[in-house]
């Protein structure tokens, strides 16, 4: 009976991701289906949440046995909000964990986006520019649910060696963000090191 409690256990522990909102939801669903990704998607409603809900969820998933928790979220919308201080505990609160990973963007998940097709550290004042500038390149890409839905957008994201690109251009662009270049809307990504996890 004991060895059968702690395969339960064991099989219980795996990977959660959380989105803060729907196009992080969505690029997660796809993700996890074009690249066979092993992990289960919070919230299951997909619907927008806010840093409370998400420290909320993160705990319930320690509670539940998740080896590990990804949180995809939006730095603008943080800024935007007068969050700066709930999302300055909440990174203080999991520092140091081996079981949460916070992967702030800023401004947004789609500069992650955009650094598939260039690696640029333009400074967007907000999220629209980004988007903007990454229509240039993802012409399939939009924010309508009716076409977030659509898979096609991710796949384009994943050919011809993409998301490597963007891996190696994230990495790059952090670690000048770390070394202090750069103004205050100096652009960074952290999705890279969800995805790193993913691929482990």
């Amino acid at each position: 009976m004991a060895r059968q409690n702690i395969r339960k256990r064991k099989l219980r522990k795996g990977i959660a991701v959380l989105g803060d909102g729907r196009t992080e939801q969505y690029y997660l669903q796809h993700l996890k289906q074009i690249k066979g990704y092993k992990y289960a998607i919070k919230p299951s409603l997909f619907d927008c949440i806010n840093l409370k809900q998400a420290e909320d969820i993160i705990d319930d998933l320690i509670d539940n046995e998740y080896g590990l928790i990804i949180f995809f979220t939006d730095y603008d919308t943080i800024i935007n909000q007068g969050r700066q201080a709930d999302f300055d505990a909440l990174r203080k609160k999991y520092k140091g964990s081996t079981q949460v990973i916070i992967c702030e963007s800023m401004p947004s998940i789609e500069y992650w986006f955009l650094l598939h097709f260039v690696k640029t550290t333009r400074e967007f004042i907000n999220a629209d520019q980004v988007h903007r500038e990454l229509l240039k390149h993802l012409g399939s890409y939009s924010k309508k649910i009716k076409e977030l839905g659509k898979p096609e957008w991710v796949k384009e994201l994943c050919d011809n060696n993409r998301m490597e690109n963007a891996i190696l251009n994230a990495t790059d662009i952090l670690q000048q963000k770390l070394e202090n270049e750069g103004g205050n809307h100096f652009p960074f990504t952290k999705a890279h090191k969800g995805i790193n996890k993913f691929e482990e």
